[in-house]
C-alpha cells in the first residue's frame, strides 16, 4: 500500500489509529491535534477490525480527524500502512468530507476492502478494540477454567481445559500484537515486539519469582522464564504452548508447567495489554 495521494490532508481514523486504540502508538509523536468527527456510512467487522463502508443519506459512523504537525504528514501516513493493512484496508478516493463541530474538513481515511467477505455487520456507530470479547470475556473464562482445575491433575479433561485456556489465551495475545504493531502473518516476530514493551517488563518482574527451565521438545534447547529477561521469557512462554500442542500424552507430566504459566501469563498480558490503552490517549 501507498501512502495517499495528498498526504497533507487530515486523517480520520474511526479504529485501530484512533486515540486510546493501540494503532495510535504509531503515529501519536507526530499528531498535532484532533477533533471529533463522523462520516455517513455504516461499519462491518473482520476479524475484529472494523470496515467503514461510506455511504450517503445512511447513519453516521463517529470517530477521530487526526491533523498532523508541519511537515511530518508523509512520515505519519507511512506509518499508518506499515501495519500492512491492504489486505483489509484502501484508501477512499477521492478523500471524503469528515463534518466536526468546527465544519466540515476533507480528509484521508481507510475504507474496508472486498467487505462483501469474511465480514460481519457491526451494530454500533463507534468501535473500541478495548471491549474485543478476546480482551475481556475471554480473560474471565480463562480465570473461571484455572479455578476449576487447579487441584485436578490426575484426571486428563482438567488438563485438556488448561490447554485449550492457554491457546485461547494466546489467540488474544496475537490479537493484541497484531493490533499494535502488524497485521502480518509473522506471529512470533510480533510476539516478541510485546516483549520490549515496559509494562511487559515490569509485570514480568512483579510476577515471576522464580528462574524455570522447559525443554522444546523439537531440538532439545533449553527456553528460560527469567524475570530479569523479557524476551527470553515471552519465549519460554510461547515454547510451553508449542509443547502442549504437539507432546501429546507426555503432556500429562507437565500439568503443573502449563498450569503455571498459564496462571503467569495471564497476570502479565492483562497488565500489559491495559497499560497499552491507557498510553495510547491523546494528551
Amino acid at each position: 500500500m501507498q501512502i495517499p495521494e495528498n498526504p497533507n490532508l487530515p486523517f480520520f481514523a474511526y479504529g485501530l489509529f484512533k486515540p486510546g486504540q493501540l494503532g495510535f502508538f504509531r503515529i501519536k509523536p507526530l499528531v498535532d491535534n484532533i477533533r471529533l468527527g463522523q462520516i455517513y456510512g455504516y461499519l462491518k467487522e473482520r476479524d475484529g477490525l472494523p470496515l467503514l463502508i461510506p455511504k450517503p443519506d445512511c447513519g453516521q459512523v463517529s470517530g477521530t480527524l487526526i491533523f498532523f504537525k508541519s511537515g511530518y504528514s508523509e512520515d505519519a501516513y507511512s506509518r499508518i500502512i506499515d501495519i500492512e493493512p491492504d489486505e483489509i484496508y484502501l484508501w477512499c478516493s477521492p478523500p471524503k468530507k469528515i463534518k466536526t463541530e468546527d465544519g466540515e474538513f476533507e480528509a484521508n481515511l481507510l475504507s474496508g476492502k472486498r467487505s462483501d467477505r469474511g465480514s460481519a455487520e457491526f451494530e454500533d456507530r463507534e468501535w473500541d478494540g478495548s471491549k474485543d470479547p478476546l480482551f475481556n470475556e475471554a480473560l474471565d473464562e480463562i480465570d473461571d477454567i484455572i479455578n476449576a482445575n487447579s487441584e485436578s491433575s490426575w484426571d486428563p479433561r482438567a488438563l485438556f481445559r488448561l490447554q485449550m485456556a492457554y491457546g485461547l489465551l494466546w489467540s488474544a495475545i496475537e490479537r493484541y500484537t497484531s493490533f499494535r504493531y502488524h497485521l502480518g502473518t509473522d506471529v512470533m516476530e510480533k510476539v516478541k515486539r510485546m516483549a520490549t514493551e515496559e509494562a511487559f517488563a515490569i509485570a514480568l518482574k512483579e510476577t515471576i519469582k522464580k528462574r524455570r527451565v522447559i525443554i522444546n521438545i523439537g531440538n532439545l534447547d533449553k527456553l528460560t522464564l527469567d524475570s530479569e529477561n523479557p524476551l527470553k521469557s515471552i519465549q519460554y512462554f510461547y515454547q510451553v504452548r508449542c509443547n502442549s500442542v504437539h507432546r501429546g500424552k507426555a503432556m500429562f507430566r507437565d500439568f503443573d508447567i502449563i498450569q503455571q504459566s498459564l496462571k503467569d501469563l495471564l497476570v502479565i498480558f492483562r497488565r500489559t495489554k491495559d497499560q497499552a490503552f491507557l498510553d495510547a490517549k491523546f494528551s
